[in-house]
């Protein structure tokens, strides 16, 4: 059974660095049944401690289309909906999805756009064809979309959420 996520992992040693052991050192690694899911959350009810995080659990076959975008305390998902015909060659809907960062709730409600129709998701719609990866510029997030007609405008804008503008980090390392 394949299931299409969205998912946030704890770091237990935030802000700080910590060495990660490989090999046979290495501790059991947690999995998503740890996570606490969110899936149907929209209230500030974060994992508790002992969660390794949080999972959303996608419906309608839907699949993330490019890396998660980072921006003051939330995480915004491109999403793609296939079209629930069954002809092929209707291309299928365009989403952005914001989940608060820590908790993983949705928080897709408070994104400023003016598009159509919602199609009763708990995302937003943004249009017909797949979305490339949310770029932050100002307060509004911009992606392009793929597949519309080539009439049809291709870029799409999106305000983000209000959320955290603090940061908490004294340094940075790679770890290699």
């Amino acid at each position: 059974l394949m299931d299409n996520i969205l998912f946030g992992i704890k770091d237990e040693a935030y802000p700080y660095y910590r060495e990660v052991p490989w090999g046979a050192a290495a501790t059991k690694v947690a999995d998503l049944t740890d996570c606490k899911d969110t899936t149907t959350s929209t209230s500030a009810s974060c994992p508790a401690d002992t969660d390794t995080g949080w999972v959303i659990h996608l419906s309608n076959f839907k699949k993330v289309t490019a890396e998660p975008t980072i921006y003051r305390g939330n995480v915004y998902y491109p999403i793609y909906r296939p079209s629930p015909t069954k002809n092929r060659c209707v291309i299928g809907s365009a989403y952005v999805c914001g989940v608060d960062d820590e908790c993983g709730y949705n928080i897709s409600s408070k994104l400023i756009a003016n598009y159509g129709e919602d199609e009763d998701e708990q995302c937003l719609f943004v249009g017909r064809g797949v979305l490339s990866e949310l770029v932050v510029f100002g307060e509004s997030l911009f992606a392009n979309i793929a597949g519309p007609a080539d009439t049809e405008k291709t870029l799409v804008k999106v305000g983000a959420a209000p959320g955290e503008i603090d940061t908490y980090r004294n340094s940075w390392r790679q770890n290699y």
